[in-house]
């Protein structure tokens, strides 16, 4: 076993070792390289930060435009019902022009608070483009400086181009009230976010210190705000702080998979240790099974073919060679039935008729159904008397397996003349206790867990040849006692003896 786990160990180490190794290795020589990406990502990053600003900024304008393109009269009580509505919402928008392109003359138009002149007309040009625009479905909003203000001006698709709406906007107000949540939103407690003039750097908006656009890490130019740019930096880390905590993170990760990796070997070794720990098991399972039904087998073979051939001459030598082929025939079907328990319980195939049993009653009976082989061994059992009515739901068949097994041990791990054996029942406030006690060899502490795994047997000294066994029974009388919804557990010492004790759910009276 030791050779043939120490061979899959180290093919394992290789298997997992060399590709760890050159990943490692591969790591660290292009440290500099991974840096220099997360910088250009990084710088991307911000990039597309303002340009989703931007973005925002252009869909409230395109709310704008579409709030105000309806086959309505411009001068009607419904587009004056739009146009309170539209001005209630945006403080920014101070005021709204409809014009019509054939005649060149103002429509209607819309004051939000106060009222002034709004006498900026297109130039031709930049109407024949707003123009081919809309020929191509695309509406087009285009802006301009109009005093302190700005102009969006765009054609009407309801009126095939022959309207222009025009829009007067309050910059700051248009900042503060609609691109300013947005900002708040993205800059979060991770960014500076400016809004500048280009060229005085005024500032008209920040999230953070008043510092211009001198210090930003990234700018864009504003879309609706013409001469105006956005910029943003990262409020505590600059970018090579960035990337070496970046690197940091990605060495404690991969000290991170490489433990992972050394965990899941180890892992790996344990199982393999168990699989072969537990094939040496089984092998040494179909050994004793084989040898069990062997012996049964050769003294009932023998007897019978002396029998046959009449060398018996007396009745009672018949008697005694027949009584030998019953009781080893009786012990060839109780190995035989124990395996077939076994494999049904396994495979969850075997089915359970649970009634209502008193333990008072049935434990002197099951133990009196053993009287015969207890007396063979030698063994003295006593029931010990106890409470009246100790009521449980239990499968008669299985309560005398998981008994008989108890006491078939109990004869068997003994090397004392006076062999002793006690059964008692003990009542508590939800469980019923079996108990059987011996006074054989016990159980080392050492043993005492594995005692109810399946195949497990005891094999120091000569115990393994003296005490004949599958290694099933303890284990089958735990997954009995599971589907019972009780337990079993044991308390030994060495050379003293063993108590194992059944715990089934208590029942009461109906």
């Amino acid at each position: 076993m030791v050779r043939t786990l120490a061979k899959i160990s180290l093919v394992l180490l290789i298997i997992v070792s060399l590709p760890m190794g050159f990943y490692l290795v591969r790591e660290f020589s292009t440290l500099s390289k991974n840096e220099e990406m997360v910088e250009r990502v990084f710088s991307t990053q911000l990039e597309s930060i303002l340009y989703s600003i931007n973005q925002y900024s252009e869909n409230v304008v395109q709310q704008w435009s579409q709030s105000l393109d309806h086959p309505v009269d411009p001068q009607g009580e419904l587009m004056q019902g739009l146009m309170e509505n539209l001005f209630a919402k945006n403080e920014a928008l101070k005021a709204v022009r409809f014009s019509d392109l054939n005649v060149q003359e103002e429509q209607a138009i819309y004051f939000n608070d106060s009222a002034f002149v709004v006498d900026v007309w297109p130039e031709q040009p930049e109407l024949d483009r707003l123009q081919g625009y809309l020929e191509a479905n695309y509406q087009r909003v285009q802006v301009q400086a109009f005093e302190e203000r700005l102009l969006l001006y765009f054609l009407p698709k309801n009126r095939d181009g022959q309207q222009l709406c025009q829009l007067v906007v309050e910059p700051q107000a248009f900042i503060q009230q609609n691109l300013s949540p947005m900002i708040q939103q993205v800059a979060h407690d991770i960014f500076y976010i400016t809004i500048a003039d280009s060229v005085s750097n005024q500032v008209l908006f920040t999230t953070g210190e008043d510092s211009g656009l001198a210090q930003t890490s990234a700018r864009a130019a504003m879309w609706y705000l013409p001469g105006h740019q956005l910029g943003i930096r990262l409020k505590s880390q600059t970018l090579e702080e960035l990337a070496s905590e970046r690197t940091q993170r990605d060495n404690y990760m991969l000290m991170g998979v490489g433990l992972l990796v050394v965990l899941g070997f180890i892992f790996v070794v344990i199982n393999v240790r168990k699989e072969i720990k537990l094939a040496e098991i089984k092998s040494e399972f179909v050994s004793n099974v084989s040898h069990e039904i062997r012996t049964p087998l050769a003294l009932i073979s023998m007897y019978a073919e002396t029998l046959l051939l009449k060398r018996v001459k007396t009745e009672e030598k018949q008697a005694e060679y027949l009584q030998t082929i019953h009781e080893e025939s009786a012990r060839l079907t109780g190995i035989v039935n124990r395996i077939l328990n076994f494999s049904r319980i396994e495979r969850n195939r075997i089915k359970y008729h649970f009634d209502r049993i008193d333990l008072q009653q049935a434990l002197p009976e099951i133990v009196a159904d053993f009287n015969a082989h207890l007396s063979a061994a030698h063994v003295e059992c006593q029931c010990e008397p106890g409470e009246p009515e100790a009521w449980v739901m239990a499968d008669w068949e299985s309560l005398k397996t998981v008994v008989g097994n108890l006491l078939d041990n109990a004869m068997k791990y003994s090397d004392k003349p006076e062999k002793r054996v006690r059964v008692r029942i003990l009542k508590k406030a939800k469980h019923v206790w079996i108990e059987v006690e011996d006074n054989g060899i016990g159980i080392s502490a050492k043993h005492q867990k594995y005692v109810f795994d399946q195949f497990y047997r005891v094999t120091e000294g000569d115990l393994a040849h003296r005490a004949k066994g599958s290694g099933l029974g303890l284990n089958l009388v735990k997954r009995i006692m599971k589907a019972h919804g009780g337990t079993v557990s044991v308390r030994s010492k060495l050379g003293e003896g063993s108590t194992f004790s059944l715990k089934f759910p208590r029942k009461e009276k109906e």
